[in-house]
Order: C-alpha cells, then structure tokens, then sequence
C-alpha cells in the first residue's frame, strides 16, 4: 500500500506514534525481530526510546503531500549513514513508559540496553518508492485496518 493508505490509519487520539530510519532492507528484520535499543547514544533523554525513536506527530501528516515531503527530506546517503527506510512504531497512549523492554544483550559486538518488539512495529516505508509494508503482527492491526475500512 501507499504512504497515502498509512496516515488512514492513524489515530492520534488512541494512539502514539513514532519512527525509526533505517538503510534498505533492514526494516524487514526490524518488523520482523524488533528494534534493538542501544540507550547511550543521545545525552539528557529521559526515557530510553528517544535514543532511537522520534515521534511521529500530527504536523508531520496534516496532508499527503506534507508527509511526503517529510519523507522525501529525510531520505539521505552518506558515506556514514544510509536512510532508505522508516520504520513506523505505534503503542496505545498507556504503553509509552513501557515500550521499550529490557534486552541487556550483545548484538553484532554493541551491547543494547532495551528492544521494542516486533507487536510494536506498524511496518515500514521503503523511501524510494513510498511504498508501506504494513506488519500483519502489529498489536493494533485490528484497528488499523478497521480505521482503514471506515475511510474507503
């Protein structure tokens, strides 16, 4: 489905949003096995989802053509970074606190503080076509899709 079907089902009065940017094809694993939380990286964060989540807030979709534009600006690549993709979290507004878990793990030699697992993850846009793979396994799919249904 398109970016365009996504902010359909969007609820910003039952729920919080937020999202990660990612390189291409890593969003699949994220939707798949959660986002590893490395918790250190952003000085003077009070709550550890910060470190690797922004918020996804109303401003950022008022209108299709805002949310592309939002997206369109925050493709990029560099030498440092590459971001090919959005992965798009949502919780109920009383998860917040708890959206991240403790993991205390190391990955691939970095050591990670929490994960936001997988039941989290909306699903993700690949930024080059706009394209979003919505995560069957999200926790809210039922509504999403209800909300869906309601806007066709």
């Amino acid at each position: 489905m398109n970016v365009t079907d996504l902010l359909k089902m969007l609820d910003f009065e039952e729920f919080d949003y937020f999202y990660h940017e990612t390189g291409d094809g890593i969003g699949e694993e994220i939707m798949e096995e959660g986002l590893l939380v490395e918790g250190t990286n952003i000085l003077d964060t009070n709550n550890i989802a910060y470190t690797t989540i922004s918020p996804l807030t109303p401003d950022l979709v008022k209108t299709p053509q805002d949310f592309v534009k939002f997206l369109s600006y925050e493709k990029s690549s560099s030498p440092t970074r590459e971001v090919a993709e959005m992965v798009i979290i949502g919780a109920g507004k009383e998860v917040l606190g708890n959206l991240v878990e403790p993991y205390d793990e190391m990955h691939d030699g970095q050591h990670y503080d929490g994960i936001i697992r997988s039941h989290h993850v909306m699903g993700v846009i690949d930024l080059d076509t706009l394209e979003f793979n919505f995560n069957e396994n999200f926790e809210y799919a039922a509504e999403a899709n209800e909300k869906m249904d309601f806007m066709l």
